[in-house]
């Protein structure tokens, strides 16, 4: 089963190892994390990332984000830029500096009812976020990059983040998970797990945000953008089948899976047992 690692500075970070297949074989531990971002690792978080073995960081956040919260340096680590270019997940995931501007935004559109039918409409769009990972040309680049690295196990373990580690390095882990056979139902409960993981760090944002505001409507368009939900994963399922067909033909079509290239990814990943 998955193993979840407590470091001390971030709340989402564990190894996908554990996962079978459906030909029953295993996903190896140390071979990749999936987290939230690294800024607020302590110096015991970083010694343990350095014996657990990671050597590539992949961060998918913008530019912008990694400017203003640098991930902490894990030594002998090559850091890697992927950013698919979200901006619904960036302001999803932003943080306590850019609450004021954010909300001062949303309260302006909020003061209309056009406003506020158009945050009622939008309060899952995370799904149309999801949907443009998967369809995306610049997307498809940053990701079809991301499975090349899997594919040399030199690059393994590979840690892989964005902010909350939800949305942008929740479907690294689905595209990765699928490369490996592991079926439908297994990568939804391993998407669902980062609900359970967000679960105290979503309350506290929330109790931030009502510091700034009591107005419900901004306040559940913000809920929405943080939680996790079945309808976001299923989304980005059903655009994959809708452009290719099944979710194998849009890895080889969009992501330039190749069938060797796959294998050699389940050689690096996955165990017998």
């Amino acid at each position: 089963m998955t193993k979840i690692l407590n470091l001390e500075g971030t709340f989402n970070t564990r190894d996908i190892g554990g996962i079978k297949n459906k030909e029953g074989k295993t996903v190896k531990y140390g071979k990749m994390i999936r987290s939230d971002a690294l800024g607020k690792l302590t110096d015991s978080d970083v010694k343990f990332l350095e014996d657990y073995g990671v050597k590539t960081v992949v961060d998918f956040r913008g530019i912008d984000e990694v400017i203003k919260a640098p991930d902490k340096k894990i030594g002998g680590v090559r850091e890697i830029n992927l950013s698919p270019n979200a901006p619904i997940a960036a302001v999803a995931s932003g943080n306590i500096i850019d609450d004021q501007k954010k909300i001062d935004a949303l309260l302006k559109e909020a003061a209309t009812e056009d406003g506020r039918n158009s945050l009622r409409k939008r309060t899952d769009e995370m799904a149309e976020q999801m949907k443009e990972l998967v369809n995306t040309e610049y997307a498809n680049k940053q990701y079809t990059q991301f499975l090349n690295l899997l594919s040399d196990e030199s690059n393994l373990g590979i840690l892989h983040h964005c902010k909350g580690g939800k949305d942008r390095t929740g479907f690294g882990a689905m595209i990765t998970l699928f490369a490996l056979d592991v079926s439908e139902e297994e990568v939804k409960k391993d998407y669902m797990l980062t609900k359970k993981m967000m679960e105290f760090r979503n309350e506290k944002r929330m109790s931030e945000y009502r510091k700034y505001t009591d107005n419900d409507t901004v306040l559940e368009y913000l809920s929405g953008l943080m939680s996790t939900k079945e309808m976001y994963y299923d989304a980005a399922i059903k655009e994959m089948k809708r452009m290719a067909g099944s979710i194998d033909d849009y890895l080889e079509q969009y992501l330039h899976l190749t069938r060797e290239k796959k294998q050699k990814i389940k050689e690096n990943f996955l165990s017998e047992n």
